[in-house]
């Protein structure tokens, strides 16, 4: 058995990419050959794959194509022989990048008509979400199966960046959010909560948002605004960028409590991983946010800020509540350690 993944980029950190790493590690050790293809490569992660313009196609290999955005990886598969399965990972919605960035708008509406281009292509199709499967069902897209994106849970046992940790381990309170910087997250109703908590509860909060500033620069400023209109300064929120993986553990160690507003997500890894922490959730239900906590944070179906600064204040405060979450996020990882094995996803290819 050969089996070959496809991805548009391969970068460092990225849920992606590491999930077809996991993937991709996990068969070497079971003697089965595997290769990551893609179109760009991150300079440390080149020893783990090969360029898209080197390829040369194997008829008798199974290939994995892990769809996001659209590419020139659409027209390869389309023609490709051999067994083929997508694995989908959303595109989101171009509405939320309407006033923002014509570009992306352009980029995610021709992500949709790559995808509809698609259909007939594969032998089965994979959704990281059952969320996912119900788009992709509702595209009459037939073969759809779920396996949730792959993490290496040994990852996050390695050593935090303490002079990081250091540098913000303070007497203050952290609310942490980690992804990037986009419209559909937003980042506005963040500050939101930010302002109602430090006016009418207590000064000592701060945000903690870790995530690239760098994609969406009109957003990142319009949020900024907002931030230094409600008297926000870099004590209260911090926007740190694209950091290390060390860095991004230590934010994760100083979280009270992780807060998504986000208003779609196909899966939001970040949830995971901060039941990986046992940082307590608050999360607006959308998407496959209620599907990925699975029970294991606290789901806010409206956005009344002033309520759910209250409700952050009660989780960091109040030690029942507190426990009781970190304990439901205990089940959740033992649950999702078994979901997510790569063996599963073995078993799936085995049956094509």
């Amino acid at each position: 058995m050969i089996i070959e993944q496809f991805l548009p980029a391969f970068h460092y950190g990225d849920a992606i990419g590491n999930s077809a790493l996991r993937f991709h590690k996990y068969l070497l050790e079971k003697g089965i050959e595997s290769r990551i293809v893609s179109l760009t490569i991150d300079e440390n992660m080149r020893d783990n794959a090969s360029f898209f313009k080197d390829y040369r196609e194997n008829p008798e290999s199974i290939k994995i194509l892990h769809f996001a955005i659209p590419s020139e990886l659409t027209d390869f598969f389309i023609r490709a022989n051999g067994k083929k399965v997508m694995i989908y990972h959303n595109i989101t919605p171009a509405h939320f990048f309407v006033g923002f960035s014509d570009e992306f708008v352009k980029f995610t509406n021709e992500g949709r008509n790559h995808l509809n281009r698609l259909k007939d292509s594969f032998d089965i199709y994979i959704a990281d979400s059952e969320y996912n499967a119900q788009e992709l069902r509702g595209l009459s897209f037939r073969n759809v199966l779920v396996f949730p994106i792959m993490i290496d849970f040994e990852e996050y046992s390695k050593p935090i960046n303490k002079p990081y940790y250091n540098l913000l381990n303070d007497e203050r309170k952290n609310i942490i959010f980690v992804g990037r910087i986009s419209p559909n997250k937003k980042i506005e109703d963040l500050i939101k909560v930010l302002f109602f908590y430090k006016k009418f509860i207590s000064p000592s909060i701060r945000l903690i948002v870790a995530g690239n500033t760098a994609t969406l620069p009109k957003y990142f400023y319009s949020v900024r605004d907002l931030a230094s209109r409600f008297c926000l300064t870099s004590e209260d929120i911090m926007f740190t960028g694209h950091i290390p993986f060390s860095e991004l553990l230590s934010v994760y160690k100083l979280g009270d409590v992780f807060l998504s507003m986000s208003e779609h997500e196909g899966f939001c890894l970040p949830l995971i991983e901060s039941c990986c922490f046992q940082v307590p959730v608050i999360a607006y239900d959308a998407g496959a946010v209620s599907e990925t906590l699975d029970g294991s944070g606290i789901i806010v179906k409206n956005k009344n800020y002033e309520y759910i600064a209250g409700l952050a204040n009660e989780v960091m405060f109040d030690e029942k509540l507190n426990s009781k979450l970190k304990n439901y996020e205990k089940k959740r990882v033992e649950k999702y350690f078994n979901e997510s094995n790569p063996g599963r996803l073995l078993f799936m290819l085995n049956k094509l």
